[in-house]
């Protein structure tokens, strides 16, 4: 460091320590800082150090290096933010409203009692689900971090942030594969005739294939009639009775629609075992290279792309849900579909494992504990009113997920009335209602084509907006642990989805039906609930409730409505039923099973909860670390002083609006322990 004529000291040292410490502060504390930094600086110019003596000139390259330093720090901590509140509420809208709402939703409501299924959906949405939502987006919008930088206020749990980011990617990897499925149905929807109504003669020798299903012939001949065709009841007084022939009765008939998906889709092997896994499936393969393809572009400059993206993607589906609810609503039989989704049966409420399916999809709807709302609220400016937002956006998925529901059960009625069955007998969940039961009911809507290019470009959106949260959390998560790479948003992005095509690769083989339930069962499913336990464990317990109240009321700049209602959901309810909700599931745990009944073998399950621990690892091993580097220190001597080491909120625990300098940040003393 050298003084020129005026006196004024050029320090470049410091800002190479300011440089090598942003990982160990927050965009507020090192942006006051460097200001600080570089305050000398700014009071030499280029012209005060122009001259023809070595002195002055050296000054100005000085002068000059320390502002393209101070730059690249600016870049380095800049992580971005929503250009209005519009892209915020669709971002969160997209990511909370998918595929759940629509496949999930409709057919554990079918399965545990309809409108009953719906009561206690919305009692544990109150409990659970709308206070984790909002805590998460607050805590996000607070500290203006990601998933693994919010455990600052409790830097034991940090382990805690980076297990939720690989759930976020393990999650990532299979939910691209069920976008390629359909993109596989979108093209395929595209053909002169839809290739799910068509019965190959191999289908036909082997699995009594049928194009659809015929009703049994009865003596309401004026229906049957409208129909066009039967299967003869063996009466021969009923049987003659049309215009037509009846067709032969056939005993365990397969539709089309089920052999096309199982059959030429996904080519399902028999079991997981390592010689029926086989390779991957070209088209599958390029379809999930497409997927990849699209996540990586709307992702390549972070949420400045995804952001513009979500205008589209969050509305188009409404549009389509919307659409097919009043076309399906005109037909007959969609009555009584709705009848089914909205009589309740009271008595199920009295079985526990309504509650328990009624909670799992309270997650899996709202997407908490998978980083994605952190993520979202962490771009946000602090003065945001995020309360209302949480409140909104909640309230939406809600209304969404009875609007699927209504959609996926009118079209239930419709299907069930045209093959004469019972709705009960035509509801299915998961795969096998948007990829099977949906396909053979659009071939009853002409024009069906239409219809079904429609449905899948839904069910396309209705995922990416999903994808793209998996795939941000675990970009904002590389980014806040190593800020160097803010820079490099586009490098990054591109490396991470080629690595994660590549990884998914298994996913498309024979075996990959397999593999992906794997890895929803073990690697979210059952990994959620003990990351959900801990975070609210870790915010509300050990930072303590009412801290958090106070830092959401200095956000706001005012008291949160009905505290006492959020500090009972926080503080009690919450923890306690996930803290049931995991032993329940441990006392009645049972793997997943293959298609004939037969559960998974243990090779299979070892490999699932190999996924489980790499998932859930992080929150162990980050607190053995940090009580090696506590016994470490030789400032930590007493049990106090390793307690507030561990769970007292550390120097980088701060509001993210910039008006404290880091030592007023540090001295704060508002924090209860």
């Amino acid at each position: 460091m050298e003084e020129n004529k005026i006196g004024t000291a050029v320090s470049q040292p410091q800002f190479q320590n300011a440089l090598d410490s942003v990982p160990a502060f927050s965009s507020t504390e090192i942006d006051l800082q460097i200001r600080k930094d570089s305050s000398a600086a700014k009071n030499v110019t280029i012209e005060e150090a122009s001259g023809d003596n070595t002195p002055a000139q050296r000054n100005a390259a000085e002068v000059q290096s320390i502002r393209s330093k101070r730059s690249t720090i600016e870049l380095l901590l800049r992580r971005g933010e929503w250009s209005n509140k519009i892209e915020f509420i669709l971002s969160c809208v997209g990511f909370s409203v998918g595929l759940g709402n629509v496949w999930r939703f409709p057919y554990l409501a079918y399965k545990f009692g309809g409108a009953a299924f719906v009561f206690a959906y919305l009692i544990l949405q109150f409990l659970i689900g709308k206070p984790m939502y909002l805590m998460e987006l607050t805590v996000g919008q607070y500290s203006g971090k990601g998933p693994t930088r919010i455990w600052d206020m409790n830097p034991a749990f940090k382990g805690v942030g980076l297990s939720v980011c690989i759930v976020a990617l393990i999650t990532g990897l299979y939910y691209n594969v069920i976008l390629a499925y359909t993109i596989y149905f979108f093209f395929a929807s595209m053909q002169t005739t839809l290739p799910w109504t068509v019965c190959l003669e191999e289908w036909i020798r082997e699995y009594n294939c049928v194009v659809k299903r015929s009703p049994e012939c009865t003596t309401d001949v004026a229906a049957i009639e409208q129909l066009g065709e039967c299967t003869c009841s063996n009466n021969a007084s009923i049987d003659e009775a049309f215009t037509f022939n009846c067709t032969e009765k056939m005993e365990n008939v397969t539709t089309a629609a089920e052999l096309y998906f199982y059959k030429i889709v996904i080519q399902r092997s028999s079991d997981l075992d390592p010689e029926n896994i086989g390779t991957p499936i070209p088209e599958l393969t390029l379809c999930l290279l497409f997927c990849w393809t699209v996540i990586m572009v709307c992702l390549l400059k972070g949420i400045k792309t995804s952001s513009k993206v979500v205008y589209f993607t969050a509305t188009f589906p409404y549009l389509i849900l919307l659409t097919l609810l009043i076309r399906v609503s005109l037909l007959d039989g969609a009555v009584d579909g709705a009848k089914v989704f909205l009589l309740p049966e009271w008595s199920k409420l009295l079985n526990l494992n309504v509650w328990v399916a009624a909670a799992g999809q309270v997650f899996f709807s709202l997407g908490v504990t998978f980083g994605g709302i952190i993520t979202f609220g962490s771009y946000n400016k602090f003065e945001n009113q995020v309360y209302r937002d949480a409140i909104f956006i909640a309230t939406l998925d809600i209304i969404s997920s009875f609007i699927g529901g209504l959609v996926v059960f009118t079209t239930f009625g419709v299907v069930a009335k045209n093959i004469g069955a019972r709705v009960t007998d035509v509801a299915k969940g998961g795969y096998g209602l948007a990829f099977v039961v949906y396909p053979e009911a659009l071939s009853y809507m002409p024009p069906s084509n239409l219809w079904s290019v429609l449905f899948f470009f839904m069910l396309f959106t209705l995922g990416l907006d999903s994808e793209f949260a998996f795939m941000e959390t675990v970009l904002t998560g590389l980014q806040d642990e190593f800020p160097k790479l803010r820079p490099y948003k586009s490098c990054t992005c591109i490396g991470l989805c080629m690595t994660c095509f590549v990884v998914s690769l298994p996913f498309v083989c024979p075996g990959g039906d397999y593999v992906v339930t794997i890895m929803d069962f073990y690697g979210a499913d059952f990994s959620v609930i003990i990351l959900a336990w801990l975070e609210v464990v870790g915010v509300m317990w050990v930072y303590g409730v009412f801290n958090y109240l106070k830092d959401i009321e200095y956000m706001l700049g005012k008291k949160i409505p009905a505290s006492r209602y959020w500090v009972f959901c926080w503080a009690g309810a919450s923890p306690g039923i996930l803290g049931f909700l995991f032993i329940y599931r441990m006392i009645r745990f049972e793997p997943p099973k293959y298609p004939t009944g037969e559960y998974f073998s243990q090779l299979a399950q070892s490999i699932g909860w190999l996924v489980c621990a790499i998932a859930l690892f992080p929150v162990p091993l980050w607190f053995v670390y940090m009580l090696i580097c506590s016994y470490k220190s030789a400032s930590i001597n007493t049990w106090k002083d390793y307690k507030a080491f561990l769970f007292s909120p550390n120097a980088k625990w701060v509001p993210n609006d910039g008006r404290y300098s880091l030592a007023e940040l540090r001295e704060r003393s508002s924090f209860q322990s």
